[in-house]
């Protein structure tokens, strides 16, 4: 009986406490269903509340576009850097440093027989790659303070097949032109883009003509012709020096102060052409060897006429002789490495051409001092700017160089020479030939 009294207790006190809680649960939600959903609304407002903040924050133009694609990316592309090798690398230089002021990155250009392209819709493109280590070179400009590079993919995934500007740059003389006027500020306006919907297969949303020399300022490019919109090309970029009435004049000297140019990017230099290079002179030149390089496009921009080869084959015998006589010189025989404008792989250029078709009797003229040739062929090599490379590093390998013409790449190959065997420039002060433009030994 006791047991029966015990169990009958906590059966009870168990009933009592399921009612209580029951009791509670019940008083609780019904309370909850009662009660007007203030909460949830108060949520809603204050959510729409955020959203409108949010769009009302957002700046307009350029930066809206911008937030919309990927944050923090804004891009120059240059589809045509106009000159060759050593001038088109300046010219990237310096789109790097004009990419400076609005946080820019620049499209990595693809590269064909010297010169660099924005796309690689032509046949046989390659990338930067061909001529230059990207990565490293990437490092120094980021180390120098310029805009860095960005792949062309990582550009198309910004700007998906769109730019929201095409430059195109006016060199024309301002008091020549009755399109800009000075006193009106009117140094750009939206050009009749009719014909330039897409550009190189990109669609173009708005195309402005600027005049170079109306806009030095790279804060006005940057805020007002351009709009700090994300994805900018340029269908021409010349390079940016207020010294020459051909390029672009912006100050970019508060922007960059160590500026980079290309006679220092030969250190960047693609890997595999610098193994050419080194298994040539082993293979046909040997330790000790005089370097010869010619520029007959130059030497014809003094002639009379671009078909005025005189000129040309009186430097060329000039040089002959001035060679002859310094392996004279030698008690044992020098070999003789040549490169020049005028070979197959030569410059591109209209007087290079020209010369090319009597290379036959400029070789002639060098005949007695047996020049050896590089042979790209050999090498599987069809790219003029990497022959270019390649010849440049055999040059400036040679005990002596022996230069005649002058121009921007006889000038990088010079300097190259004069630092690699620790000598000053003013070795090379005594070069000048009216006739020559550039006849020396160093």
């Amino acid at each position: 009986m006791t047991w029966n009294k015990f169990f009958q207790k906590v059966l009870l006190l168990f009933c009592g406490i399921t009612v209580a809680i029951f009791f509670i649960y019940t008083r609780t939600t019904k309370n909850l269903i009662s009660r007007p959903a203030t909460t949830t609304n108060n949520t809603s407002q204050y959510r729409r509340y955020n959203t409108t903040k949010q769009f009302k924050s957002i700046p307009s133009k350029g930066e809206a576009v911008d937030k919309l694609r990927r944050p923090f990316k804004k891009i120059f592309i240059a589809f045509d850097y106009w000159e060759q090798l050593t001038a088109a690398t300046n010219n990237f230089l310096s789109l790097t440093a004009l990419a400076t002021y609005g946080g820019r990155q620049v499209v990595v250009p693809f590269v064909k027989d010297s010169f660099f392209l924005g796309s690689s819709t032509k046949k046989g493109v390659e990338t930067l790659e061909l001529y230059y280590n990207v990565s490293a070179l990437n490092r120094t400009l980021r180390s120098r303070g310029h805009g860095t590079l960005i792949s062309w993919k990582e550009f198309q995934d910004v700007c998906q097949g769109k730019l929201d500007v095409l430059v195109h740059l006016d060199y024309t003389n301002l008091h020549k032109t009755a399109r800009y006027n000075q006193n009106t500020r009117r140094a750009y306006f939206p050009c009749n883009n009719n014909h330039r919907n897409t550009f190189w297969g990109l669609k173009v949303e708005r195309l402005i003509c600027m005049n170079v020399f109306a806009v030095d300022s790279v804060e006005k490019f940057e805020n007002e012709v351009i709009e700090r919109l994300p994805c900018v090309g340029f269908d021409q970029w010349r390079g940016n020096n207020n010294k020459y009435s051909y390029r672009a004049q912006f100050d970019l000297s508060s922007v960059v102060t160590n500026p980079m140019h290309s006679h220092q990017a030969a250190i960047f230099f693609s890997s595999k052409l610098l193994h050419v290079a080194r298994d040539f002179i082993t293979k046909n030149l040997g330790p000790l060897f005089f370097s010869i390089h010619i520029r007959v496009e130059r030497i014809l921009k003094l002639g009379r006429t671009i078909r005025d080869m005189a000129a040309v084959k009186e430097c060329i015998s000039n040089l002959t002789a001035r060679v002859q006589r310094h392996k004279n010189f030698s008690t044992a025989p020098v070999p003789v490495f040549l490169a020049s404008d005028f070979a197959e792989y030569g410059s591109s250029s209209r007087r290079a051409r020209q010369a090319r078709q009597n290379s036959n009797s400029l070789i002639r003229i060098l005949a007695p001092l047996k020049p050896i040739i590089f042979q790209p062929s050999a090498y599987d090599l069809r790219d003029r700017g990497a022959v270019a490379i390649v010849e440049m590093n055999i040059l400036v390998s040679g005990e002596r160089l022996f230069v005649v013409g002058g121009g921007t790449f006889q000038r990088w190959i010079a300097s190259q020479f004069l630092n690699k065997k620790n000598v000053g420039r003013k070795s090379s002060s005594n070069c000048q030939n009216e006739l020559c433009n550039n006849l020396c030994c160093l």
